[in-house]
């Protein structure tokens, strides 16, 4: 199946004073052109506090961001993504958890990283990408050395990322460019993901595709 139908499902938008708390729209041109004249993407301007901020690079529904939100409310859950239904959908289950660390921003996380400043994050979640493999559309991979740079600098010292994906291949492919670069040190690889499971994740495993996991610590 391809991946863009799982994108297809019913949501209502929730209330305009609901969608105005948790969803920022941030404009992707002014973004690629002038990050440095948006407002910085912190704790304190979403949050209006100083808690760890931890970010979900792809956030989908928001069941993994949720669920962490839940069970951390220590921390602040910032979620990046570009599908309206599905921010929509992420939106109604943190305002249904009664969740106040959670804020989600509606752009390409590839051009907000760059507005962050540098060590803002503690930690970063990328979480069953779309896979690309194509020459022709390079651009479109959501893992490039250029994104794990950005990744590795909001990262405070010893920050984590972590990588999962249904896809062995493009598994291999991105475990080998996290290595060489020299940004991260793998620290754990498994063949489950531990700490919340996405939609994606079920939809997989249901057919017996197993997920692959890296977490990786900023060096």
């Amino acid at each position: 199946m391809a991946r863009l139908k799982l994108k297809r499902f019913r949501v209502k938008p929730p209330a305009p004073e609901v969608l105005a708390h948790y969803v920022r729209v941030y404009d992707p041109r002014e973004l690629y052109h002038h990050p440095d004249s948006v407002l910085p993407i912190t704790s304190e301007s979403l949050f209006g506090n100083d808690h760890p901020l931890v970010l979900d690079l792809g956030c989908g529904r928001g069941e993994f961001l949720v669920a962490q939100a839940e069970d951390h409310r220590d921390l602040n859950f910032l979620g990046f993504d570009w599908h309206v239904k599905s921010l929509w959908a992420a939106t109604q289950a943190a305002h249904q958890a009664e969740l106040d660390n959670v804020r989600l921003i509606q752009v390409d996380f590839r051009l907000a990283l760059p507005a962050m400043p540098a060590g803002s994050a503690c930690e970063v979640f990328m979480l069953f990408p779309q896979p690309v493999f194509q020459h022709n559309r390079t651009s479109e991979d959501p893992l490039l050395e250029s994104t794990l740079r950005q990744v590795q600098r909001v990262l405070a010292p010893e920050g984590w990322f972590h990588f999962v994906t249904d896809h062995a291949e493009y598994f291999e492919i991105k475990r080998a460019l996290i290595e060489q670069s020299g940004l991260f040190t793998v620290s754990n690889e498994s063949q489950a993901y531990e700490g919340g499971i996405t939609w994606f994740q079920r939809f997989w495993e249901t057919r017996q595709i197993e997920s692959r996991r890296l977490a990786c610590r900023k060096v």
